[in-house]
């Protein structure tokens, strides 16, 4: 009986097996997880863009977060989280950079007099400050008191020790109050009559982010940069009495300090191996009210160009606690000897490659929540309109990495991907996934779709007449393979990003027809007779899809001895001749309802002959330190600004006629910019409809699952500063297609383009 149980229960677990991998792969996290693994996430960001190891050094931070993050979701108690995070931080090997439990507030004990700091004169008369355990430290008036005694004695002392050792790691208001006495009462300036020059320190810095796939116009770069130290005068009193300074890890040691041990008659030795961590003050993130995680932003640079701590002598090995004072007294009556002159600098290689990923399009769960900690990274620090998401970016983290988690394929990761990356609001969030390209379908039929009165309409049809039997220019879809057309926008707009809704609905007329090449597309119907019919057709690939070429004139003169110049075909080198044809044109209009081919900058000289005149004005994000609520500064970061001036005129015959520019939801980025340019050269007259609303030179990311990421990098705004992301160009005419005129054949944004250019109105 026992043997048949057995049995039973084991094909009962290698049955479930499968089941039991694919829940553990896509977990549904409680809300406290999510918050874990999205503070996790932001502590990410923060590292990822300003610890300095990670600007030159080789280290796979984002699979060491990967590996990490499902830890720390699955972590039951405060120990186990810290233990998680520590696992991350481990791949940095760095000692300024902890997790750590914060110790509650409790009521301190009355300190013992031979815990609290002393000073005396020992044998010989060496005058001595002993920091014992720092008890009393956070005491700032005690500490002011105490130094000013020891400072009180200087003039009786023939040498000085300070033993800053402490015998456990202090709290901030324990070395802030010790900081502070020393400071307060100007210490370390009567220990030298030389100034004391604080070592440099070297930190990171962006400028924009740099793509991670190609180039950019926008000229985004990262790097380092160096914060000079500060130089501080001695007192008039002070004097080169021979001074030996004792540390240990649990020391408190200031730059001053430091400083100091670089002078002939300073010694400074240490019981223990030291780093810089304890000279180059960590930044504190707060995890959650009960874990802190320190990491640091900078390393030390010293005179000669090296990086880290130098100048410490260490103890001879086995030397005791309470013997090494006085082997350092003894070291005080043995004469300094010279300190070899060295000149070492600090390597800086080129920056490492940005980082690979496994190549499944369905990730591990680690790789997956990678992905969400990645995307509100790039976007935290560098994304130029995050201040126009009408949703809290870190709300929305939090609500995708649970999706993220939860996502059982490619298909599920993807599109959660989408849906996060939506909040952008930027039509520049261009999603390049595998697996969302296979959702959509990619296929289609021959025509164009355009969202006119808010319907999808057929406003073009190219193809052979057996690929679009039964399509009629001014159709209006209702119904796609039986989905009706309104639900199929919906769930199609949930996953598109877009800087407005009018501009979601022209992305979205390119997928509105799609399905699996070769596969029936089943198109409703409503003509021009309002009745209803249904018209089967095949879904091509992308390669018969392509519509024939325009053979019109690029520039031509229309009735009423107007210019016109289609800015989707014009080239540079036709602009000399466009405007010698049109130079006795009552007006030119610019159809920009397309994409222009850079001939802003070649145009806007004939439109006007001032001097620096100012096209555009740019700020992208420059951040050189965390941004995140720190003290008195609460998510402030650095801005780079500048104004882009209008290409000047070299002698180029001024246009004086009137220029219009057409324009609708289709006028985007680069079209945009010229409208900008047009704008401030002459007062180009807008008419149409607003544009996309997306300009600012983009730039690019990728994530776990071969997905490729991209946004605007540059906030770009009118010559006067007014908004243009979200907002787009606005008509001065407004004037929108109609389906009737569709119909018709009628291009009814031309046509009030041609009676506004002759009447003015």
């Amino acid at each position: 009986m026992r043997t048949l149980q057995y049995t039973w229960y084991l094909l009962l677990l290698l049955c479930c097996w499968p089941w039991a991998t694919a829940c553990a792969q896509s977990p549904t996290y409680s809300p406290a997880q999510l918050e874990r693994v999205a503070k996790l996430s932001e502590l990410y960001g923060h590292i990822k863009f300003f610890h300095p190891y990670l600007g030159y050094k080789r280290i796979n931070w984002d699979s060491a977060f990967a590996q990490a993050a499902p830890l720390v979701a699955q972590a039951q108690t405060d120990p186990e989280t810290v233990a998680a995070i520590g696992q991350l931080l481990a791949v940095l090997r760095d000692d300024a950079t902890t997790a750590r439990l914060v110790a509650p507030r409790s009521k301190a004990a009355p300190a013992a007099a031979a815990d609290s700091v002393r000073v005396y004169f020992a044998p010989d008369s060496v005058l001595v400050l002993q920091t014992n355990g720092y008890t009393g430290a956070e005491d700032y008036e005690g500490m002011i008191e105490k130094v000013g005694a020891f400072t009180q004695r200087l003039p009786r002392a023939r040498a000085v020790l300070l033993d800053l050792r402490g015998s456990r790691p202090l709290t901030d208001e324990q070395v802030g109050g010790f900081s502070y006495g020393m400071n307060y009462v100007g210490l370390l300036r009567l220990l030298s009559t030389q100034p004391l020059i604080t070592a440099a320190t070297r930190l990171r810095n962006h400028s924009g982010f740099a793509p991670e796939e190609g180039s950019t116009s926008g000229g985004y770069w990262s790097g380092f940069y160096i914060r000079a130290g500060e130089t501080t005068a001695p007192r008039q009193a002070a004097r080169n009495r021979p001074l030996a300074i004792l540390v240990n890890k649990n020391a408190v040691l200031t730059a001053g300090l430091l400083a100091l041990g670089n002078h002939p008659h300073v010694r400074l030795y240490s019981s223990e191996p030291l780093s810089d961590a304890q000279v180059v003050r960590p930044v504190a993130f707060s995890f959650s009210p009960t874990i802190v995680v320190d990491f640091r932003t900078a390393e030390l640079l010293g005179a000669d160009g090296s990086l880290g701590l130098s100048g410490v002598s260490l103890l001879p090995a086995g030397t005791r606690r309470e013997a090494a004072a006085a082997y350092v007294l003894a070291q005080l009556r043995v004469p300094a000897a010279a300190r070899p002159v060295t000149s070492r600098s600090a390597a800086l290689p080129p920056p490492p490659p940005p980082a690979t990923y496994p190549t499944a399009t369905y990730p591990a769960l680690g790789y997956r929540l990678l992905a969400g900690a990645k995307i509100w990274s790039v976007i935290h620090y560098f994304h130029a309109y995050k201040d126009l998401m009408p949703t809290s970016w870190d709300t929305a983290l939090r609500t995708s990495l649970g999706e993220l988690a939860s996502a059982s394929d490619s298909a599920g990761y993807a599109l959660a991907v989408a849906r996060f990356y939506r909040h952008l609001q930027d039509g520049h969030g261009a999603i390049a996934a595998p697996a969302v390209v296979r959702y959509v379908g990619q296929g289609s039929v021959p025509v164009d779709v355009r969202f006119i009165e808010n319907k999808p309409v057929i406003t073009r049809i190219f193809g052979a007449a057996q690929q679009v039997k039964d399509l009629q220019v001014g159709d209006i879809i209702t119904e796609i393979n039986g989905e009706q057309v309104a639900a199929r926008i919906a769930r199609l707009a949930a996953i598109q990003p877009a800087s407005n809704e009018w501009t979601r609905l022209n992305y979205l007329r390119w997928r509105l027809l799609r399905a699996p090449v070769g596969t029936p597309i089943r198109i409703g119907l409503r003509g021009a007779d309002n009745r209803e019919r249904t018209v089967t057709l095949t879904a091509l690939p992308g390669s018969q899809l392509t519509p024939p070429p325009d053979t019109t004139a690029v520039f031509r003169l229309l009735p009423g001895n107007i210019g016109y110049a289609d800015m989707g075909r014009l080239q540079t080198k036709d602009v000399a001749a466009m405007f010698a044809a049109f130079n006795a044109t009552k007006a030119i209009i610019f159809d920009m309802r397309s994409y222009p081919n850079g001939t802003a900058w070649a145009i806007a000289p004939y439109l006007t002959d001032r001097k620096n005149v100012v096209g555009a004005k740019f700020f992208r994000y420059a951040p050189n330190e965390p941004d995140m609520a720190t003290g008195d500064s609460d998510h402030a970061t650095q801005k780079y600004f500048f104004e882009q001036l209008l290409p000047p005129n070299t002698g180029q015959p001024v246009y004086r006629g009137k220029t219009l520019m057409l324009i609708d939801e289709r006028t985007q980025s680069q079209a945009e910019h010229s409208g900008l340019f047009f704008e401030a050269a002459n007062g180009t007259t807008f008419i149409g409809s607003p544009t996309a609303g997306a300009n600012g030179d983009v730039t690019n990311f990728f994530i776990p699952g071969g997905i490729r990421l991209s946004f605007s990098g540059h906030d770009v705004r009118h010559a006067d500063g007014r908004q243009l992301q979200q907002t787009g160009l606005q008509p001065t005419v407004l004037v929108r297609p109609t389906i009737r005129g569709i119909r018709r054949g009628q291009d009814e944004v031309l046509a009030r383009a041609l009676r506004y250019a002759s009447t003015r109105k």
